[in-house]
Formats: structure tokens, C-alpha cells, sequence
């Protein structure tokens, strides 16, 4: 099980503060939203020019590209501390040229699922992305709260598919997590509840510990 904190913002000098203050409490590996305005309303920074200014070269970023046109969005973050990028189903016409061309990048390629969307959508990426990701929020923005129905569909694709990972995103606390760990999730994306905390270390342990609990 992997925990990673998530960082959506249309402000440099927040992002860097999140990513220094998870680095502080012992993080290696960021979860970084990416929004273009158009595929959700919300508009973030564009990420790779702040990333490559960042100077953490032992940090490893997931970038969540919500951009109606991903295409071509992995060629900007060549070359960045980006390792795995996340693409939708909802926006991608081919994703096993995208999958191609992120991997030329050496970037691992995983495919999000919104929560109203059919699950059969992931039908055409099956075998071709590296991982999943199920949202359990409506993507965009952080601080929604978990959609209850999203753990019966992780449930569902892990009990077809139990050595693809599974990221699960929005909505995790302490509630939550271990919801989804008994689901099959292997990753756990956390925002606004590490984001937002005062004390980001205290909140990942917070939520690790709900998971060894259980």
C-alpha cells in the first residue's frame, strides 16, 4: 500500500510550499493535478516549467492530466521527476499510442475512470495501461467528499484484473482508506486531507495507521 499526497493549485509559490512541506514530513512521491479548464472547469498551473524549477531531484511526481487534449501532454514533462502520468478514459481517443509514447518518455501510463462512467470504458485499456485510477470524487477540485458507490466498482475490477494496480483518488481519510484497501486499492491519493492539515506528517499517519488497523 502506497499513500500519496496530492497537490492541485494555479499558484507557483503554493505548489512549492505543499511539496516542501511533504517533503518535510517524509515524502518521495507527489501526486500533482493538472487542469486545463476545459476537461474540468478548474484551471491549475501547467507544472512541468515549476517542476523542473522545484531542485528535488529525490522526489518522484505522479502528474493527473484532467485536459480534454492529452495526446501529446507527455512530452513537456520529459525530462522532469514526472514517473507516472494519468491520462482519462473519458478523453483519450488511442491510448495505446499515448501508452507508446509516455513509455518512449519513460513514463509509466495509468488510466483514470470518473465515477459515473461506465466501467467497461476500461475494457480498451486493459492489458496497455501500466495502473488505474478510480476517482471517487467528481474530478477538479479538492475537498469533496468520497463516493460511497466507487468502492463496489474497485471491488469489481480488482476481482477481474488482481495484478493491475489500483490508485484510488478524492475523498480518502481515515473513514475511507481502509474502505478501499479492502477493495483492492494498492495506492491511496489524499489532498485537501493532507493539504489542508497543519501537520501533513501527523495526517499520513493518521491515515496509515486507519489502514493497519483494519
Amino acid at each position: 500500500m502506497e499513500i500519496v499526497p496530492a497537490i492541485l493549485t494555479d499558484r507557483e509559490d503554493e505548489f512549492v510550499r505543499l511539496a516542501r512541506a511533504f517533503y518535510a514530513a517524509g515524502v518521495r512521491r507527489i501526486h500533482l493535478d493538472i487542469c486545463d479548464g476545459i476537461f474540468v472547469p478548474t484551471r491549475t498551473i501547467a507544472g512541468h516549467d515549476e517542476l523542473m524549477r522545484l531542485d528535488m531531484a529525490d522526489v518522484e511526481f505522479d502528474v493527473h492530466l484532467m485536459v480534454a487534449d492529452p495526446a501529446n501532454a507527455c512530452e513537456p514533462w520529459r525530462g522532469t521527476p514526472a514517473t507516472r502520468m494519468i491520462v482519462h478514459v473519458e478523453a483519450v481517443g488511442d491510448f495505446a499510442a499515448l501508452a507508446d509514447h509516455a513509455h518512449d518518455c519513460h513514463k509509466e501510463l495509468g488510466a483514470a475512470i470518473n465515477p459515473e462512467t461506465p466501467l467497461e470504458k476500461l475494457d480498451a485499456v486493459n492489458g496497455t495501461a501500466d495502473f488505474v485510477q478510480f476517482m471517487a470524487v467528481h474530478p477538479g477540485m479538492q475537498g469533496r467528499a468520497f463516493m460511497p458507490g466507487v468502492t463496489e466498482r474497485i471491488r469489481l475490477y480488482h476481482a477481474n484484473h488482481p495484478h493491475t494496480a489500483v490508485l484510488v483518488d478524492g475523498g480518502i481519510t481515515p473513514e475511507t482508506a481502509p474502505v478501499c484497501a479492502a477493495a483492492g486499492a494498492t495506492v491511496l491519493v489524499s489532498g485537501s486531507y493532507v493539504a489542508h492539515s497543519s501537520d501533513p506528517g501527523a495526517s499520513l499517519k493518521e491515515l496509515w495507521n486507519s489502514i493497519s488497523s483494519h
